[in-house]
Protein backbone atom coordinates (compact mmCIF):
# COMPACT_ATOMS: atom_id res chain seq x y z
CA UNK A 1 0.00 0.00 0.00
CA UNK A 2 1.29 3.46 -0.92
CA UNK A 3 0.83 6.33 1.53
CA UNK A 4 1.01 9.92 0.37
CA UNK A 5 3.19 12.15 2.52
CA UNK A 6 1.29 15.05 4.04
CA UNK A 7 1.87 18.22 2.05
CA UNK A 8 2.71 21.25 4.11
CA UNK A 9 0.78 24.41 3.33
CA UNK A 10 2.59 27.67 2.69
CA UNK A 11 0.89 31.06 2.60
CA UNK A 12 2.53 33.20 -0.13
CA UNK A 13 1.78 36.93 -0.01
CA UNK A 14 3.06 39.28 -2.72
CA UNK A 15 1.40 42.17 -4.55
CA UNK A 16 3.19 41.26 -7.80
CA UNK A 17 1.05 38.75 -9.71
CA UNK A 18 4.00 37.39 -11.72
CA UNK A 19 6.18 36.78 -8.66
CA UNK A 20 3.26 35.24 -6.77
CA UNK A 21 2.62 32.90 -9.69
CA UNK A 22 6.25 31.89 -10.11
CA UNK A 23 6.68 31.22 -6.39
CA UNK A 24 3.48 29.18 -6.38
CA UNK A 25 4.59 27.03 -9.34
CA UNK A 26 8.06 26.53 -7.86
CA UNK A 27 6.79 25.46 -4.44
CA UNK A 28 3.96 23.31 -5.79
CA UNK A 29 6.47 21.40 -7.93
CA UNK A 30 8.43 20.81 -4.72
CA UNK A 31 5.33 19.19 -3.20
CA UNK A 32 3.90 22.01 -1.09
CA UNK A 33 0.28 23.15 -0.99
CA UNK A 34 0.12 26.89 -1.65
CA UNK A 35 -2.34 29.59 -0.64
CA UNK A 36 -1.76 33.00 -2.23
CA UNK A 37 -2.74 36.53 -1.36
CA UNK A 38 -2.18 39.83 -3.19
CA UNK A 39 -1.56 41.98 -0.10
CA UNK A 40 -1.16 41.85 3.65
CA UNK A 41 -4.86 42.36 4.37
CA UNK A 42 -5.84 39.40 2.19
CA UNK A 43 -2.91 37.41 3.61
CA UNK A 44 -4.11 37.95 7.18
CA UNK A 45 -7.66 36.99 6.21
CA UNK A 46 -6.41 33.76 4.60
CA UNK A 47 -4.15 33.05 7.58
CA UNK A 48 -7.08 33.39 9.99
CA UNK A 49 -9.23 31.08 7.81
CA UNK A 50 -6.54 28.40 7.45
CA UNK A 51 -4.24 28.91 10.44
CA UNK A 52 -4.47 25.33 11.63
CA UNK A 53 -2.95 24.06 8.36
CA UNK A 54 -0.42 26.77 7.45
CA UNK A 55 3.15 25.67 8.13
CA UNK A 56 5.02 28.77 6.88
CA UNK A 57 4.37 32.38 5.90
CA UNK A 58 6.32 33.61 2.85
CA UNK A 59 5.66 37.32 2.33
CA UNK A 60 6.99 40.23 0.35
CA UNK A 61 8.00 43.19 2.50
CA UNK A 62 6.93 46.13 0.31
CA UNK A 63 3.19 45.94 -0.32
CA UNK A 64 0.33 48.43 -0.22
CA UNK A 65 -2.05 48.55 2.73
CA UNK A 66 -0.44 46.15 5.20
CA UNK A 67 3.24 45.51 4.43
CA UNK A 68 5.09 42.25 5.08
CA UNK A 69 6.51 43.41 8.41
CA UNK A 70 3.04 44.27 9.69
CA UNK A 71 1.62 40.97 8.41
CA UNK A 72 4.43 39.01 10.08
CA UNK A 73 3.80 40.88 13.35
CA UNK A 74 0.07 40.01 13.23
CA UNK A 75 0.72 36.35 12.47
CA UNK A 76 3.43 36.03 15.12
CA UNK A 77 1.13 37.55 17.75
CA UNK A 78 -1.27 34.68 17.02
CA UNK A 79 1.40 31.95 16.67
CA UNK A 80 4.84 32.94 17.90
CA UNK A 81 6.28 29.68 16.49
CA UNK A 82 5.15 30.29 12.89
CA UNK A 83 8.14 30.20 10.52
CA UNK A 84 8.23 33.44 8.48
CA UNK A 85 10.36 34.03 5.41
CA UNK A 86 10.38 37.59 4.09
CA UNK A 87 11.07 38.42 0.43
CA UNK A 88 12.60 41.70 -0.65
CA UNK A 89 13.91 43.28 -3.82
CA UNK A 90 15.52 46.05 -1.76
CA UNK A 91 18.62 46.02 0.41
CA UNK A 92 17.92 43.87 3.47
CA UNK A 93 18.66 45.29 6.87
CA UNK A 94 16.89 42.68 8.99
CA UNK A 95 13.63 42.76 10.87
CA UNK A 96 13.17 41.20 14.31
CA UNK A 97 15.49 38.33 13.49
CA UNK A 98 13.27 37.03 10.68
CA UNK A 99 14.89 35.38 7.69
CA UNK A 100 14.79 37.14 4.33
CA UNK A 101 15.44 36.00 0.79
CA UNK A 102 16.54 38.62 -1.75
CA UNK A 103 14.63 38.92 -5.03
CA UNK A 104 15.35 37.75 -7.60
CA UNK A 105 16.22 34.30 -6.27
CA UNK A 106 16.78 30.99 -8.03
CA UNK A 107 13.96 28.47 -7.48
CA UNK A 108 16.41 25.98 -5.94
CA UNK A 109 17.42 28.55 -3.31
CA UNK A 110 13.79 29.24 -2.40
CA UNK A 111 12.97 25.54 -2.11
CA UNK A 112 16.08 24.91 0.01
CA UNK A 113 15.34 27.83 2.36
CA UNK A 114 11.70 26.82 2.80
CA UNK A 115 12.65 23.18 3.40
CA UNK A 116 15.30 24.12 5.94
CA UNK A 117 12.96 26.47 7.80
CA UNK A 118 10.24 23.84 8.02
CA UNK A 119 12.73 21.21 9.16
CA UNK A 120 14.35 23.56 11.70
CA UNK A 121 10.93 24.54 13.00
CA UNK A 122 10.34 20.97 14.15
CA UNK A 123 8.53 22.26 17.23
CA UNK A 124 5.97 23.80 14.88
CA UNK A 125 2.91 21.60 14.78
CA UNK A 126 0.66 21.96 11.73
CA UNK A 127 -2.42 20.97 13.74
CA UNK A 128 -2.29 23.65 16.40
CA UNK A 129 -5.11 25.07 18.46
CA UNK A 130 -6.81 27.80 16.48
CA UNK A 131 -6.60 31.29 17.95
CA UNK A 132 -8.55 34.25 16.60
CA UNK A 133 -7.87 37.95 16.88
Amino acid sequence: MIYEMPRETILVVDDNLDIRGLVRICLEKAGYTILTAADGDEGLRLYLEHQSSIALLLTDIAMPNMNGHELADCVLRIDSQMPVLLMSGDAWTGYRGLECIAKPFPPAELIARVGRMLKDGSTHQVQRNAVSI
